[in-house]
Parts: structure tokens; sequence; C-alpha cells
């Protein structure tokens, strides 16, 4: 989808996106108020390309109000939002006149990020689905112990598995429960439930010794100060 009051940035983009195997235009807005109202109803886009200056709203001001953001690439003339651009987690940002090089690139990363948080689904409160090649397998909370991160993919350890699921860290932390699992370090997340130890700021569970990161342990600590 895009949203670019811009005419003949809009049909740049237009163009670049038919051009795209991967990508199909559903809708294209000259108004950023038509496009929010259309998004307001309807919540099947996956990219949204979004002009950062545009008369009636701004595109940060339109993404600040969507309750359920698509990821987004922000198209603008100038640098400055960047900073902005990053707080609002958007996927990437693009100058114009965008080139079809950059868009490509700035499509695969947002396409990797969009399959990364498509690969977990919580469905109940103790259950997590996740897919693992190409099945989709639902794994007891209470069953995970802790998981791990192992470069471009998790490892969810488990009484019995081990699964490998091709996502990131802070995608499966947003879709577990924060009263049961806590991330103690960059690379595990932790079921406080499964702890059998705590010693020289590790915490021992399932036969392994986890370290404790030093930017996590003040939270941590004072976490476990509550149970």
């Amino acid at each position: 989808m895009v949203i670019d009051d811009d005419d003949l940035s809009r049909l740049i983009l237009e163009r670049h996106i038919q051009a795209t195997p991967s990508l199909e235009l559903i809708k294209s807005f000259n108004s950023s108020k038509e496009g929010l109202a259309w998004l307001l109803t309807n919540d099947d886009v996956d990219i949204l390309f979004l002009d950062v200056e545009m008369p009636e709203m701004s595109g940060l001001e339109l993404l600040r109000t969507l309750p359920k953001k698509p990821h987004t690439i922000l198209i603008t003339s100038h640098k400055d939002f960047a900073i902005q651009a990053f707080e609002l987690q958007v996927s990437d940002y693009l100058l114009k006149p965008v080139d079809f090089t950059r868009f490509t690139q700035a499509v695969i990363n947002t396409v990797k990020k969009l399959e990364s948080s498509n690969a977990i689904a919580a469905v109940q409160p103790d259950e997590l689905f996740v897919k693992v090649d190409n099945k989709i397998i639902k794994v007891n909370l209470q069953s995970i112990a802790f998981i791990e991160a192992r470069g471009d993919y998790v490892v969810i350890n488990t009484d019995t598995k081990k699964h490998i699921v091709y996502t990131t860290m802070s995608a499966i932390d947003q879709k577990l429960p924060a009263d049961q699992f806590m991330r103690i370090h960059r690379s595990f997340i932790i079921n406080l439930k499964r702890i059998e130890l705590i010693e020289d700021d590790s915490v021992f569970m399932q036969d392994k010794y986890i370290p404790i990161g030093g930017s996590y342990q003040s939270k941590f600590y004072g976490r476990i100060n509550k149970l």
C-alpha cells in the first residue's frame, strides 16, 4: 500500500512495486487522511510505503494514530526524520527520488522482518504455535525451560525437544507472557518458574548454567525479590 501526496513520487513507487514479483499493490492514496481512514478498517496490509511530509497529516502522525501498525517503509526528501523513524520502529526509510536498487533492498529487509514476526503466534495463554521447517507445531509454555538465540534463529528448549525457529529474540519475547518469561541475557529468555538455582550471576535449569547479562541484572534481581 502507498500513501504519498507527491504524484511523481507515488507513481515511481507504484511502478517499483509492480516490477517486484513478491509485492502486490492493493491501494494507493494521495491523501494521508483518506489512507488512514482505509487502514483503520482494513488490517490486511503487510507493507506500507508512507510519505513523511504531507499537508493534512504527516506520515509520522498517521503512524502514531494507528492502533495496529503494518511494517512501514517511510518515504522522505530529508534525512532529518531518521531518529523519529527509529522511535516508531519503522522497517526502513527511502530518500526521494526512490532508486529501484535501494527500494529492492528495503523490501528484502522488510520481508525478512515480516516473515520473522509471522513465524510465531500466541493462541492460548498456555500455548505457542511455532513454524518449524514446513510445519506449525504447538508448544506448551509450561514445557519451555529457556530459549536461546543462535544467529538468525532461536532454539526453544523444552522438557523433551529442541525446536529451531527462524525468528528473532525480540519477536518471540513479545509473544510470551511477561509474568512467566524474562529475558536475562541478549541470547537467553528463561521460564522463571523453571529456575532451580541462582549462583554467581547465573541461573541453573535443565542441567545448564545460563548467565545473567550485566544490563539485565538489576531488573532480574528486582523481579526475583518480588516472587
